[in-house]
């Protein structure tokens, strides 16, 4: 042990504590300043459009025009389409209903979906508190 700590004795840092001259200083009596009184206010702007710093669009004079819909990418168009639920994927990479349709995205969900699932059931099993023992159909019991 008298070895071990020889050999790591000087790769051991040391912490070295300084103190500024502020710490030293002695205290002022009589004078209670928890801050400072003084009031920061917004600076006052002759302009009216200096108010919104961050618009990005303050400097273009005319609105963009909107384009046909062919001009935009496909996949825009499906953003607002809710994402598939677990008993949909399920049904379409477990059981082959509308495989056809299934795209890479869909199976990365539902992949992530049924690792989520299969960790909670899991848990749920293994809890030692449950006094019923759930029967799974994914594993030997």
């Amino acid at each position: 042990m008298l070895l071990i700590k020889s050999i790591l004795a000087p790769c051991v840092l040391r912490r070295s504590f300084y103190t500024s001259a502020v710490h030293l200083a002695p205290k002022q009596k009589g004078k209670k300043d928890g801050g400072s009184s003084q009031r920061v206010t917004a600076a006052q702007t002759e302009n009216p459009c200096d108010e919104h710093l961050f618009n990005i669009y303050a400097g273009i004079p005319v609105d963009h025009t909107i384009l046909p819909d062919e001009a935009y990418p496909s996949w825009l168009w499906d953003l607002d389409k809710p994402d598939r639920t677990y008993g949909e994927l399920m049904k379409m990479f477990v059981y082959g209903q509308g495989i056809e349709s299934a795209r890479m995205s869909d199976y990365k969900r539902f992949r992530r979906l049924h690792n989520r699932s299969l960790i909670k059931l899991n848990n749920l099993r293994l809890q030692k508190q449950r006094k019923f023992q759930i029967k799974g159909h994914l594993w030997d019991n």
